[in-house]
């Protein structure tokens, strides 16, 4: 009866699939994608795009000069184990053009193409990322992008061009192994919308998919004091990272007691230490920030009068406040608050200067990279 017991033992446990730790798969576009010249999409077309490696960045660039508005392309061989995968494509963004990329499995598109944000900054890095991809093994990953102008800043007798820049692709398993088919992609990365301070007037955000802003709706009389009060968009992270935006202040109040922006905090407290670019109402920009909790809020001029586009930069205990008109180079303002540590709340808030009256401000053309 033992040796019977044992033997049945052994036998259900070699049946057992143990479960093995799930790697994330990584494809440099310069060591692992071939720069093999593909023939075009149809016999009237030109052949697709050279790229050219660029070490500068350790990223692949498209042919501007000879090939504009058109794909260039690249091939590698996928190297991980089968199954469902979130795909990030890290590209580079570029002020002359917002270049539009795909990613394809076995030549079939992991989802609908995406483009880079409008932006301030050349060469920033940025991501577009793809759920629920289905990925075989030893798969052909192709990856496209154009030669594209924005029409923005004239060069010779024309204007610049972007060369859809790309340093690679980055494959992350998903814990649920669904059909990509049934994987809906939520847009909104900031999902997270409440008051901060006392108002009884609850904040709301709606997100405009077509345009890919956030609307967010909100009293509040700002940081003023330690008793902060405002609506507040936003996500937990983190790290380094980088947020830009493009911000307008919709100005309903038609006062100019609104202020709008990015906002980095250590909590919903009231007092809590933040880092923020603000937008104000007539158009001035302050960085503004309170190191300890409990003391009143400090702030910084930014010299820049009507901004369109912020950025806010986190590294170690050093955070980069920039703001500019679209196109122009960013003013940049810095400050250490090495008190603010662990999980941060960061995003997007918006206040009118009083409790009773609402205030609106649109946020587009997000750039979001962790580092």
């Amino acid at each position: 009866m033992i040796m019977n017991g044992i033997l049945l033992f052994l036998a259900f446990t070699t049946t057992i699939a143990i479960p093995q730790k799930e790697e994330i798969v990584t494809m440099s576009a310069v060591k692992d994608f071939s720069l093999e010249l593909r023939e075009g999409k149809a016999p009237n077309r030109l052949p697709f795009n050279p790229y050219h490696v660029e070490k500068e960045w350790s990223a692949l660039a498209g042919d501007d000069l000879n090939f504009a508005f058109h794909m260039a392309s690249a091939e590698g061989e996928f190297k991980g184990r089968p199954g469902i995968y979130t795909v990030t494509l890290n590209t580079l963004t570029e002020r002359d053009g917002e270049c539009a990329y795909n990613v394809y499995v076995n030549d079939k598109p992991v989802g609908m193409c995406q483009k880079n944000p409008p932006t301030n900054e050349f060469c920033a890095p940025s991501m577009l990322i793809w759920a629920g991809v289905d990925i075989p093994a030893n798969a052909r990953i192709r990856v496209e992008s154009n030669s594209y102008s924005n029409l923005r800043r004239p060069e010779m007798n024309f204007f610049e061009y972007a060369r859809g820049r790309w340093t690679g692709v980055v494959f992350r398993p998903e814990q649920n192994n669904i059909s990509a088919s049934t994987n809906i992609v939520n847009p909104s990365l900031f999902e997270l919308c409440k008051n901060v301070g006392s108002s009884d007037i609850k904040a709301e955000m709606k997100y405009d998919i077509p345009s890919l802003s956030y609307y967010l709706v909100a009293c509040g009389t700002g940081t003023a004091d330690n008793k902060d009060s405002f609506g507040f968009l936003h996500k937990k992270v983190n790290g380094d990272f980088i947020l830009e935006s493009g911000i307008k202040l919709l100005n309903i109040t038609g006062k100019n007691t609104s202020s709008a922006g990015i906002m980095v905090r250590q909590s919903s407290d009231p007092d809590a230490p933040f880092i923020a670019c603000v937008v104000q109402g007539d158009g001035t920009m302050k960085l503004k920030y309170r190191a300890d909790s409990g003391k009143t809020a400090k702030e910084l001029n930014i010299k820049v009068t009507g901004a369109e586009m912020i950025q806010v930069e986190k590294k170690g205990d050093t955070y980069t406040v920039s703001a500019a008109k679209f196109g122009e180079t960013y003013e940049k303002t810095s400050v250490q608050v090495p008190g603010i540590k662990g999980s941060l709340l960061t995003g997007f808030f918006v206040c009118s200067g009083s409790e009773t009256e609402k205030e609106a401000a649109a946020f587009s053309n997000i750039r979001f990279f962790e580092q």
